[in-house]
């Protein structure tokens, strides 16, 4: 949530400065990506929902021309947020050095609305851009691929059940064998500062052999991305 709170304290400064006629002076770009988390090789007690699983990323990249050629190169930090929502009643719960998917039942947990996974980063991603129009960067249509790396800031799950006419919420705070580091590709194709990209994580979600039911799964993801100055 205090996430959320100071990306959006973002837009709204960004906004004032749009409806100003100003832009800060600085080399480079605020961008916001949303989009849809899916794992592949992961169980099916593991199975997600696409609209609940939601990534929600906020990233500072500098800007860094390679001569006057139609290059550019895009180094840059940030936070990323994931969620992972299950399609089944099921939670993550950590067995020693191993992580499960546990049932939720009636008796304890009643109606299941919604449980889910999620996930905080500090990220550095990076990207080379290719520009069609040489002559304005800004305005023009682009391909870029690239990657990024991370260091796990925070993980937890969370059940939100109606349980003897009671809405109730449970977080659990917890490392669940996550692997601490991160590292995938990413490509994107757009104009002016509108993308849309694709990520593929290169490791595995879970720490080796502690993925549920023995599975390995890997993050991909596919969203949308704004330039917000």
């Amino acid at each position: 949530m205090r996430l959320v709170t100071v990306a959006l304290a973002l837009f709204i400064t960004t906004s004032a400065w749009a409806q100003s006629g100003a832009s800060p002076d600085l080399p480079g770009a605020l961008r916001l990506q949303i989009g849809t988390n899916n794992l592949l090789s992961s169980p099916s007690s593991m199975d997600l929902g696409i609209w609940g699983s939601k990534s929600f990323n906020v990233y500072y990249l500098y800007s860094l021309p390679l001569g006057e050629s139609r290059w550019s190169f895009h180094p840059g930090f940030g936070i990323g947020t994931d969620k992972y929502s299950f399609d089944n009643d099921v939670t993550l719960q950590r067995n020693g050095s191993m992580v499960e998917m546990i049932d939720l039942t009636v008796e304890d947990f009643g109606e299941v609305n919604k449980t889910k996974l999620a996930t905080n980063h500090f990220e550095i991603p990076f990207e080379l851009r290719f520009h069609l129009n040489k002559n304005n960067f800004k305005k023009s249509v682009k391909f870029a691929v690239g990657g990024k790396v991370g260091i796990l800031l925070s993980s937890h799950t969370k059940v939100n059940f109606d349980l003897d006419g009671e809405t109730t919420t449970l977080k659990t705070k917890d490392s669940f064998e996550l692997n601490r580091f991160r590292y995938g590709l990413q490509g994107s194709l757009g104009i002016a500062g509108i993308n849309v990209y694709y990520y593929y994580s290169l490791n595995d979600l879970f720490k080796s052999d502690a993925g549920p039911e023995g599975r390995a799964p890997h993050q991909t993801q596919i969203g949308i991305a704004f330039n917000l100055f």
